[in-house]
């Protein structure tokens, strides 16, 4: 789930100008203002903005040890509080969560995985259950979900990629207002997946599914009325083949999104990548590359120079974790980032939000040892000296 955030001011704009793909000051603070201060965070590193209650501004969701737990933290008058207002239940890895409004009801709800099951927090008027509302029924080394439509009957399915026992891709339909319990559908050839999401790949309207495998390949199975075919191999990457995260964005604005694979962090370094189609066949191309140095755990986009175009975040779960921003100019991303900033750890993935509701955008950073808050200085450079 993505939201409208206000972007950053004429001033920092103005240094970008001036200093090509080199910031002069530091985009953000170089300490974190507010961190949750655990020394683990009772899994992967989970950063998520959520305007859980309606009350508009970015509430801050992540998780934490002894027990592993979700804990929500509330923000009042731009700053987060020291204590968490909701926790969840005890449960297993906390893998990864997702916000988005699952029920249509129009509050924001919580998806989650574990790497033993996954589950839904619905969001009651404001109010999340410690226990989840749904869980899947098996015990399934889940290792990326997604929600989209496919059947377009008006509801969200959910996507997986795990390893045992699904080992590949399933879908969980949904026919009842929550998904199944156990997949109703698997997808391909039998073997691990780390990541799998729902894109168009085709441009006929339809939700396909786009996979990634251990051994490098990249597979589209394309939709044709809710049916899915038996996969065509678009990428194979021999150099690399440890795909994290998946994504599919267009940054060039030519109505024709490009997929974007987060290599790293298990196994050697390895350059992520952005893919074009090659035209005329369904295979794609690299058309961006990161330095083999990297292992990006995940990417976030967002306008960062205020251009207009999407710009790309990586979060470094390798070398004791790194946030890097690539700038995105007419299309095309820097070979090197413009800005990056050291973390207290591997850094799992990174978000933004006008925390502070002062025009500009701050980052959260989930890390293996604990979430940390960013202040966008680009405003308080901009205030005039007394």
């Amino acid at each position: 789930m993505r939201y409208a955030m206000r972007v950053l001011s004429a001033t920092s704009i103005l240094v970008l100008s001036l200093v090509g793909t080199a910031w002069t000051e530091e985009l953000f603070s170089s300490k974190p203002i507010w961190s949750s201060k655990s020394a683990n965070s009772g899994g992967d590193g989970i950063a998520r903005f959520i305007d859980f209650d309606r009350d508009g501004d970015a509430d801050f969701l992540t998780s934490a040890p002894n027990p592993r737990r979700w804990v929500l933290f509330r923000n009042d008058g731009g700053k987060l509080a020291e204590k968490p207002m909701w926790e969840s239940e005890e449960t297993t890895d906390c893998d990864h969560v997702d916000v988005l409004d699952f029920n249509h009801d129009g509050w924001i709800d919580l998806a989650a995985t574990h790497e033993s099951h996954c589950t839904l927090y619905f969001n009651h008027s404001g109010i999340f259950n410690p226990s989840p509302d749904w869980e899947t029924g098996i015990i399934a080394n889940a290792n990326q979900i997604d929600f989209g439509d496919f059947d377009r009957d008006g509801d969200f399915d959910m996507l997986m990629a795990a390893g045992d026992p699904v080992n590949g891709v399933a879908l969980f339909e949904n026919t009842t207002g929550t998904p199944s319990k156990i997949p109703t559908r698997k997808l391909g050839h039998t073997e691990y997946s780390e990541t799998a999401i729902f894109a168009d790949f085709d441009s006929d309207g339809d939700l396909d599914i786009v996979a990634g495998y251990r051994a490098g390949r990249l597979v589209a199975y394309l939709n044709s009325d809710g049916a899915f075919d038996n996969g065509m191999d678009v990428f194979n990457d021999k150099q690399s083949p440890w795909t994290q995260r998946l994504y599919w964005h267009d940054l060039d604005d030519d109505d024709q999104p490009e997929l974007f694979c987060a290599k790293g962090p298990w196994g050697r370094d390895g350059r992520s990548l952005q893919l074009v189609r090659q035209d005329g066949t369904a295979t794609m191309k690299v058309a961006w590359q990161s330095s083999p140095q990297t292992a990006f755990h995940g990417f976030e986009f967002q306008d960062v120079d205020n251009d207009g175009d999407l710009d790309l975040i990586g979060a470094d779960y390798g070398h004791s974790g790194k946030v890097s921003m690539y700038l995105n100019d007419r299309g095309k991303l820097a070979d090197t980032p413009a800005w990056s900033i050291k973390t207290s750890g591997p850094a799992h993935e990174a978000v933004f939000a006008d925390i502070d509701q002062d025009g500009d955008l701050d980052m959260a950073v989930g890390c293996k040892d604990q979430a940390h808050i960013y202040e966008n200085l680009s405003t308080e450079r901009a205030k005039p000296s007394k």
